[in-house]
């Protein structure tokens, strides 16, 4: 009983509706508002006062001595003489805070002894201690399924994005942000657990969108998110919420998504269309949206489904289809940066679709390699092929730092 009392006061002070309260701001930007009067470093754009603010803050739990807040500020000692410049710091700092209009606002930052203090017996609340209260409260062992869905709720809401994005490469930063990035991804996974077993589905896409818009990177939030979608039917938006990941993770880090997302995205295929007797609606459906030349770029997946068919075919009537490979490499000691190969990529991608016939299909296989399927040609003609696209890439990419190889074998002919 204690717990979900504890939990309903979290859920309340969440809400940060009291206009008689100081409610400082940290994840996503720092701000701080009153309900009347707020101050923002989206605003004041002027540096050195916000960081020396921020680390107050962060660290209002003890008294800060000159030379710590010094070092937070100046990392580097660019400052000739640094206790004077801490000094207009703080003034300026004080300034700032009298924007808001606070009755207390001369001792929001206290000073005895050499050393600086937030007034920790202001009328204030922060989103990060809410944050971690909300997600503390959540994992409590008798805290109840329901309590504890609202709880992760508030929690997710609070977190607006990564903590002080505009001193994000702060070592402090760097450290704390990681702390809270961890507990909301985490927060995001029990939370999205929780309204599953709900069917609470809009809830899940809601917090998925939110927490990839946060996180592109994390790809068990576009796990969540496409789930969700596919429970609510939307295949289709899944299908390009998939596509639009892969394109990103592809020219960010040059990786594919993990098998975990790849079989969802054949589920979701499967299961993307319902029963349709007019046959005229289902040719509709399967019409290209463009009449373009060149061959047909296609998804991994689909590929290894059309190679299937071609074995098939090709055991069943003996012509000859080939398997090819083309590869951008790089010299040897040669680090070529993801961009530039990302850039080369979609030259060679050109390159192939504007040497092969309409009815040819490639597809991407790797962060640096195309897969093509070649049927009724002889090897040799293959070859010429092969040696076409390379010159065609070579013309459009004469700078290009990779080397393009390529390599031929004839597909299995198995019944």
């Amino acid at each position: 009983m204690a717990t979900k009392k504890r939990c309903q006061e979290l859920l309340h002070l969440a809400l940060r509706d009291d206009p008689g309260k100081l409610h400082i701001n940290m994840l996503g930007g720092c701000s701080l508002s009153n309900g009347q009067q707020s101050i923002s470093d989206q605003v004041i754009r002027s540096k050195k006062p916000w960081l020396l603010l921020e680390f107050l803050i962060a660290f209002r739990d003890r008294e800060l001595s000159q030379n710590e807040l010094i070092e937070a500020v100046y990392p580097e000692g660019k400052s000739e003489n640094p206790v004077n410049a801490l000094k207009t710091l703080v003034h300026r700092i004080r300034a700032m805070l009298d924007e808001l209009h606070f009755s207390d606002s001369k001792n929001m930052i206290l000073q005895t002894r050499g050393t600086y203090m937030w007034n920790n017996q202001l009328n204030f609340d922060v989103d990060t201690e809410l944050f971690d209260q909300l997600y503390t409260a959540a994992l409590e062992s008798d805290t109840e399924d329901g309590d504890r869905m609202e709880c992760l709720l508030a929690a997710a809401h609070l977190y607006s994005g990564d903590l002080l994005p505009k001193s994000a490469m702060e070592s402090w930063v760097i450290r704390l942000s990681a702390y809270y990035h961890s507990r909301y991804l985490d927060a995001v996974s029990r939370l999205c657990d929780l309204l599953r077993r709900q069917s609470r589905f809009e809830d899940i896409v809601t917090v998925c969108r939110h927490a990839v818009d946060i996180d592109p990177y994390e790809e068990s939030l576009y796990y969540h998110l496409l789930c969700a979608l596919v429970d609510l039917g939307r295949h289709q938006t899944a299908l390009t919420v998939y596509k639009d990941m892969t394109d990103l993770f592809y020219r960010e880090f040059g990786v594919t998504p993990s098998d975990n997302l790849t079989s969802l995205y054949r589920e979701i295929i499967k299961s993307i269309h319902t029963v349709e007797t007019d046959l005229g609606v289902i040719k509709e459906k399967l019409r290209e949206d463009t009449a373009e030349n060149g061959a047909f770029l296609c998804e991994f997946e689909v590929f290894k489904d059309i190679y299937r068919l071609e074995v098939r075919a090709a055991a069943r009537t003996g012509e000859s289809v080939f398997l090819c490979l083309i590869t951008l490499s790089s010299a040897e000691g040669v680090d070529v940066p993801v961009k530039a190969l990302n850039t080369n990529m979609d030259r060679l991608s050109s390159s192939i679709k504007y040497s092969l016939r309409r009815g040819d299909v490639y597809a991407k296989y790797s962060v640096a390699q195309y897969l093509l399927m070649l049927p009724t040609i002889t090897y040799e003609n293959c070859e010429m092929v092969l040696s076409r696209i390379i010159r065609r890439f070579r013309k459009d990419a004469p700078n290009c730092p990779l080397q393009p190889t390529f390599s031929i074998q004839p597909i299995d002919m198995v019944l």
